[in-house]
C-alpha cells in the first residue's frame, strides 16, 4: 500500500513539475510583461477551471453519395495498383531464385 502511496504522489508531483515548466517556456516565447512563476500558473489553472463550456457544433446529415461526391480527389491513390504488382512479382522472383543455403535434417 505504501509503494502506492508513493508512485502516486510522485506521480502528481511530477506532473506539477511539467505543468510549471511548460509555463514557464510558453511566457518565454510570449509577449506578455506578467512574469511567470507558481503565481501566474495558479491563476491561469483556476482560469481554465471556470471557463464556460462551449455546446458541440450540430452534426451535418449527409447521405454517403452526397459525402463521396464532395470528396472526390483527381490525383492519383495512394497505393498504385500497377506499383504493387510489380513489387508483387519482383518478391515472387526473388523468392524463386533464393538459395537457401542450410541443410535440412529429418528429426531423429
Amino acid at each position: 500500500m505504501l509503494t502506492f502511496v508513493f508512485w502516486v504522489l510522485g506521480s502528481l508531483v511530477l506532473a506539477a513539475v511539467v505543468f510549471l515548466v511548460a509555463n514557464v517556456m510558453e511566457r518565454r516565447e510570449g509577449q506578455d510583461e506578467e512574469a511567470p512563476g507558481l503565481r501566474r500558473f495558479l491563476r491561469d489553472f483556476r482560469s481554465g477551471l471556470r471557463r464556460k463550456r462551449v455546446a458541440p457544433p450540430a452534426p451535418v446529415e449527409t447521405g454517403m453519395d452526397e459525402f463521396f461526391a464532395a470528396t472526390i480527389e483527381d490525383a492519383p491513390g495512394y497505393v498504385d495498383p500497377e506499383e504493387l504488382t510489380e513489387a508483387l512479382h519482383r518478391a515472387r522472383l526473388q523468392a524463386r531464385s533464393t538459395w537457401h543455403v542450410g541443410t535440412v535434417r529429418k528429426p531423429e
